[in-house]
C-alpha cells in the first residue's frame, strides 16, 4: 500500500540520509562530563580576565558605579570613586547633563590587589527643573555624592481655561 515509518526515505523524495526510527537523536551534551565542562570554562575566562587585566596601554577608560535617587526636594547622584583624590575628579553641569570625569594614574606594583587606573566618566540627562546654582558635590570614602537641588518652578498649577471672546492681554 504505502511506506512506512521507521524505513529510510519516504514516498515524497530520496531522504536517504534521514533514518525515521523509534530512538531519539542524542544532544550534543550527552557523553560530557558537566563538571568538567564547566571547570574547563572557568578556567579560560580566568585567563581572558587575567589578559584583560593586564594594562596593555599606560591608560585606561572606565566608568564608576553610580546611582541616582529622588529624594523629594533635591536628586542625589551617587558615585564609588575609591581612592581617588579630589583633585582628580570634574563635576559639571552642561545645559541638562550632569558629567563626572577625571582619571587616576598609580605607580606599576606586584601587588594582588589592584585598582584601577586611567580617565573614568559618567554622565546623565538631568531633569528640567534642576536649579543648577544651588548643586553641591562632596567626596568622602571613596563615595562622590552630588545634590542637585529642585527648583519648585516645576510644581504642578493649575490654568483656567478662558473661552474665545475673552480679551486677554490687549
Amino acid at each position: 500500500m504505502g511506506e512506512t515509518t521507521g524505513v529510510k526515505g519516504t514516498s515524497m523524495g530520496d531522504n536517504s540520509g534521514i533514518t525515521r526510527s523509534g530512538s531519539a537523536r542524542s544532544a550534543w551534551w550527552v557523553g560530557s562530563d558537566p563538571a568538567s565542562e564547566l571547570q574547563h570554562l572557568w578556567g579560560e575566562l580566568s585567563r581572558l580576565f587575567e589578559h584583560s587585566s593586564q594594562a596593555t596601554e599606560m591608560s585606561r577608560h572606565w566608568m564608576p558605579l553610580a546611582e541616582e535617587e529622588d529624594s523629594g526636594n533635591a536628586y542625589v547622584v551617587r558615585a564609588e570613586l575609591p581612592g581617588i583624590p579630589r583633585e582628580r575628579v570634574n563635576v559639571e553641569i552642561d545645559g541638562r547633563e550632569l558629567h563626572i570625569h577625571g582619571s587616576i594614574e598609580e605607580a606599576a606594583d606586584t601587588s594582588a590587589l589592584r585598582r584601577r587606573t586611567g580617565a573614568f566618566s559618567y554622565g546623565i540627562r538631568i531633569p528640567a527643573d534642576v536649579d543648577p546654582v544651588g548643586v553641591k558635590a562632596d567626596l568622602a570614602d571613596g563615595v562622590l555624592t552630588v545634590t542637585l537641588p529642585k527648583s519648585g518652578d516645576s510644581a504642578p498649577r493649575r490654568v483656567e481655561i478662558g473661552s474665545p471672546g475673552d480679551a486677554t492681554g490687549d
